[in-house]
């Protein structure tokens, strides 16, 4: 994974994900320099294609020629957003790294802010949205799904945080460590610890085009970090198994009861049915989320790459 870039370090890096990005990439770059500028000469843009199927990659090698400090990295296809942070981290040579997504909803002009509070004592510095343009049922299917995901990984994910962040070299080989296959930015983060803190600002508007990270996907993420990172799911089918067999057991203690003062007879025979299929729906349940978690050691013992890079641009 390393070694795709000259490796003498630079003071900041800039990684950016991007996918079917082609009416942004020159505006992206453009705001992303002049930014960074205001910090210092020394750094480099590390654009990530991870599997565009437009003219993405093109565009990233015409604005490689403009400015040598661009480098581009194309996937052989599509991999994931977050695959694609991990190839920026892991080709990154600066002292600092910025992560930020590449539709300019993370808006470039926070970047000397961020690199500001970092230098006040952090390793982490995340930008926490303000004044977001969604709409109002957008804004509370998300808090739901934050809810649900803080509830079952057991970690604490702010919902007006996403990847726009800051992170020192240290924080960097840190994350470069981890081995697994089922890959979130922000959890690994959190789960390496350091010094961390946040900046308020306001969420851009998309530049151009339409989102490619559609409801499902996030679905599908918040699975695997849940996979990845906590067994609260198998405690809750645990305890979910535990409760039927007590109350399975109280009831025969009723029925007990009821033979011993009324005497047998056949009644309640659509309780039965629906006790029935209660029960099967819930053991179907437990070992639906019990073949996920074998499901993933089986992805996590092959041994696959995490990607594979089909080209680079720059030196």
């Amino acid at each position: 994974m390393e070694g795709l870039f000259n490796q003498v370090m630079t003071q900041l890096s800039v990684v950016i994900p991007v996918y079917n990005e082609s009416s942004l990439v020159e505006e992206l770059i453009r705001r992303v320099t002049i930014n960074v500028k205001k910090i210092t000469e020394d750094f480099e843009i590390i654009i990530v294609d991870d599997g565009s199927k437009d003219q993405t990659w093109e565009l990233i090698g015409k604005e490689a020629k403009k400015e040598n400090r661009v480098k581009g990295v194309k996937f052989s296809r599509n991999f994931g957003h977050h695959y694609a942070i991990t190839a920026g981290l892991h080709t990154s040579t600066g002292d600092w790294v910025v992560v930020m997504d590449g539709d300019l909803q993370d808006r470039p002009e926070v970047i000397p802010d961020l690199y500001s509070k970092a230098q006040s004592g952090f390793d982490v510095v995340f930008v926490s949205r303000k004044n977001r343009p969604e709409s109002i049922g957008y804004r509370i299917l998300q808090r739901v799904y934050y809810s649900l995901l803080n509830k079952m990984s057991g970690m604490d994910f702010d919902s007006k945080q996403a990847n726009f962040s800051i992170i020192s070299r240290k924080v960097v080989e840190g994350f470069k460590m981890f081995p697994e296959n089922a890959r979130f930015y922000g959890s690994v983060i959190k789960w390496l610890g350091f010094s961390r803190g946040f900046i308020e600002a306001d969420h851009g508007v998309r530049f151009s085009g339409s989102p490619s990270y559609t409801f499902r996907k996030r679905i599908n993420l918040a699975r695997d970090v849940i996979i990845a990172f906590s067994d609260r799911p198998l405690r809750f089918i645990t305890t979910i198994g535990a409760s039927m067999a007590i109350i399975s057991l109280f009831l025969v203690f009723i029925i007990v009861f009821r033979y011993m003062i009324y005497g047998f007879s056949v009644e309640g025979w659509a309780s039965i049915v629906v006790a029935i299929f209660l029960c099967s729906g819930i053991i179907l349940t437990q070992l639906g989320i019990i073949g996920i978690y074998i499901g993933s050691i089986f992805r996590e013992v092959k041994s696959r790459p995490l990607y594979v890079i089909a080209e680079t641009i720059g030196k």
